[in-house]
């Protein structure tokens, strides 16, 4: 005799119920990324959303592109400035200024500079070149150019990362 439940009785054995879905969702445990970048293929599936939806479902992405691009960029500047030496805390916070060019106001890495636990700032020195860094210093650029694409900082903007807590924060005379 089969019961109210979410399962069948077949003999002695129980069999679970096939999953229920609510209408209008999706039945995949997960969105495969080279079919959601395949504009053919994704806009005719996309074509009764409204103008609001679309920006939602892009807003997500968006936030969370940026979020791990926040991280790496954290695992990079402590890879670089480690905290801690010992007990004591060494660098604190890392801080981009901007830099204006023909391509716009954007996060700057020549304009880095590290905040220590003894309130000293000084500017960033660079490890030295080799095969790991030349990699590091690129994706280091990029970061910081998809950030500026992100944040539109404006001109006199600073940007400051916590290193212990990972917060990024935005200051200065013109801040957004």
């Amino acid at each position: 005799m089969n019961l109210p439940s979410d399962t069948i009785d077949v003999g002695t054995t129980r069999t679970p119920n096939p999953a229920r879905y609510a209408p209008g969702s999706i039945t995949f445990a997960r969105l495969d990324p080279v079919f959601l970048a395949d504009e053919e293929r994704v806009v005719p599936l996309v074509t009764d959303w409204t103008r609001e939806e679309l920006h939602r479902a892009a807003a997500v992405f968006s936030r969370e592109a940026g979020r791990r691009d926040d991280a790496e960029l954290l695992a990079l500047l402590r890879e670089w400035n480690p905290t801690w030496e010992g007990s004591e805390p060494d660098a604190v916070k890392a801080e981009f200024v901007t830099d204006s060019n023909e391509g716009g106001v954007r996060w700057s890495e020549d304009r880095y500079y590290v905040h220590r636990a003894d309130g000293s700032v000084s500017e960033f020195e660079f490890p030295e070149e080799d095969d790991g860094f030349a990699e590091q210093d690129e994706r280091f650029t990029e970061l910081l150019a998809t950030r500026s694409g992100v944040d539109l900082p404006v001109h006199g903007a600073h940007l400051f990362v916590d290193l212990k807590t990972g917060v990024f924060t935005v200051e200065g005379p013109h801040a957004l």
